[in-house]
């Protein structure tokens, strides 16, 4: 299909590169690498995974993984350490023990999971000596796609093995960490109503798709803001302050405003107030790729910003997650905090 409902796939954390160059060389980069065999590891590199899933159930978290993992760790003579996560609520504890348990590089702790999981995980991470790594297992995996990383596990799990650590860029907001984006407003409702729909109807692609889509064109209220970063200082009105993390997200969209993660910057997507004919107009230019001239959208590159709502307490969206934040939001971007084993470019 040569369109795709882009915009609201984009609410839903789906990237969709299907057929494009940048699928096709990541492919044959997958292709080429795991013609190393996890037996390759130097015997003065041995690595100790600490396997951080759900071994009961989920796509990718449940006991095959478990299994999965014991088998290429023997295989490579690798040390295996598995935390189980029985409730949501655990998981924060469980990767502070995993990172507590490890001394250095050669300890990889293993997220399974979808982006909320990896999200988790990073924050706990940031500041480390281990390495990151990621088994993908949720629904739209936009973190490893970004960063290269199969979302096949064995492949996955012979890349935490066998991979090498490389600095990556986190977004921060009120010292919360976010890997993909960080929204307040319209955005952020829409993630709000997307999982509600998800609790009714499944968690399937559709679901989050048309609840997104709906959430768009239907009535909203606009922030009343002040912005604060080193290059401007603006009091506005907009119904949707969007912060990006991922490349893939907005270039599927056509947004430019990518370009400053070059720099490891965080890119702000704001709507000025506008009707729902208006959202309808935009909706459709996702679609066909022509944000890029819309002039009801702003976008621009940032290090830092510090964002003040009229409304101190406000819901704010961390990849696809939802969390109570009160005003006023600092937002910065930081690079080298966490080192994760990917196939992404240097």
């Amino acid at each position: 299909m040569r369109h795709s409902f882009a915009w609201a796939r984009s609410l839903a954390h789906r990237p969709t590169f299907s057929g494009s160059y940048l699928q096709k060389l990541e492919h044959q980069e997958n292709h080429l690498w795991f013609q190393t065999s996890v037996k390759d590891i130097s015997v003065s590199n041995k690595r100790t995974l600490h396997l951080i899933a759900n071994t009961r159930s989920g796509r990718g978290n449940g006991s095959e993984l478990a299994a999965l993992a014991k088998t290429l760790c023997e295989e490579a003579g690798a040390k295996l350490k598995i935390y189980e996560v029985g409730e949501p609520s655990e998981l924060a504890k469980l990767a502070r023990q995993a990172v507590d348990n490890s001394v250095d590089e050669n300890d990889i702790v293993v997220a399974a999971g979808g982006d909320g999981t990896l999200r988790t995980v990073a924050e706990v991470m940031r500041g480390s000596k281990a390495s990151y790594a990621v088994v993908p297992s949720g629904t739209f995996n936009y973190f490893a796609r970004a960063h290269r990383i199969p979302e096949d596990q064995t492949e996955a799990l012979k890349l935490a093995l066998t991979g090498k650590p490389k600095p990556i860029r986190l977004g921060e907001i009120n010292g919360r960490t976010f890997v993909i984006n960080a929204s307040l407003g319209l955005y952020a409702k829409a993630i709000q109503e997307r999982e509600a729909k998800r609790k009714i109807f499944g968690r399937f692609k559709i679901v989050s798709v048309l609840s997104s889509g709906l959430t768009l064109l239907g009535r909203h209220k606009n922030l009343h803001v002040k912005m604060d970063s080193d290059h401007f200082q603006s009091e506005l009105k907009t119904p949707m302050i969007f912060i990006g993390n991922n490349a893939l997200q907005l270039r599927n969209l056509s947004l430019s405003v990518a370009e400053g993660f070059k720099e490891n910057k965080l890119a702000v997507v704001m709507l000025k107030p506008l009707k729902g004919v208006e959202m309808l107009r935009i909706l459709f230019r996702g679609i066909f790729k022509t944000l890029e001239h819309e002039e009801k959208l702003s976008q621009f590159s940032v290090e830092s910003l510090k964002i003040e709502t009229k409304i101190k307490d406000q819901k704010v969206a961390l990849d696809g997650e939802m969390f109570d934040m009160k005003s006023p939001y600092e937002i910065k971007s930081t690079f080298g905090e966490v080192h994760m084993i990917s196939l992404a470019k240097d």
